[in-house]
């Protein structure tokens, strides 16, 4: 996935789950952030970011990348599944629909739930980082799916270089992270995978383990 030519700028603050403020060359502007997670070890008061100019809504500018010197990690969430289908290279349909519930993409039997993992701690990576009642509730869903014969995926994506396995974060999300468990359990398809990412572009690399790290 090809990015636009993007901007630097310094992180200056948050100011709720969609906004945040950030200096370009000394001029303070707000930005879009794409991405309900906390976030706090990404985005602190002078770390470089780069954004992507916006054509339309409030702000004129999104937060897409952050420089943590040793990876640049893509936060926009909103990419994820594209990011996903880009790696298959397989006709898929977007945004299918089971009753209440919406998962980002579908092809052959396969219904596919993707998660946008910006967090790594000593190589692991971990998703969430804020406790997601609906991540839990689209879990219990692709389980009652797998019962009636579709083929249910969790797709995690490290949207970063620097993870050398996954787990489910039990600290921040112990719900959630025993759902994955259960899932997994059950024989149904968990799998994590790495990124490279530029300032020109980002593509899904290679997989990488899944773990169940309880004492994280």
């Amino acid at each position: 996935m090809k990015f636009p030519e993007l901007i630097p700028a310094k992180f200056l603050r948050r100011l709720n789950r969609f906004v945040g403020e950030v200096s370009i060359e000394g001029k303070r502007v707000f930005a879009h952030i794409r991405n309900t997670g906390r976030l706090t070890e990404l985005l602190k008061p002078g770390n470089t970011v780069f954004l992507k100019e916006k054509n339309s809504g409030k702000y004129p500018f999104e937060v897409l990348l952050v420089d943590m010197g040793s990876s640049l990690v893509c936060i926009d969430s909103t990419i994820t599944p594209k990011l996903y289908a880009e790696f298959l290279n397989l006709p898929v349909r977007f945004e299918p629909k089971f009753e209440k519930h919406r998962f980002d993409l579908m092809y052959d039997s396969r219904v596919v739930e993707t998660k946008s993992v910006n967090l790594v701690e000593d190589g692991v990576a971990l998703f969430p980082d804020a406790p997601t009642e609906r991540g839990r509730r689209h879990i219990q869903k692709l389980i009652e799916l797998s019962e009636q014969g579709f083929e249910p995926q969790l797709i995690f994506v490290v949207q970063r270089e620097d993870a050398l396995v996954f787990s489910p974060n039990y600290k921040v999300d112990k719900p959630f992270s025993e759902a994955v468990q259960e899932f997994y359990n059950r024989g149904l398809t968990v799998k994590a995978f790495l990124c490279n990412v530029s300032l020109r572009e980002i593509s899904i690399s290679r997989e990488i383990e899944v773990i169940f790290l309880k004492d994280g």
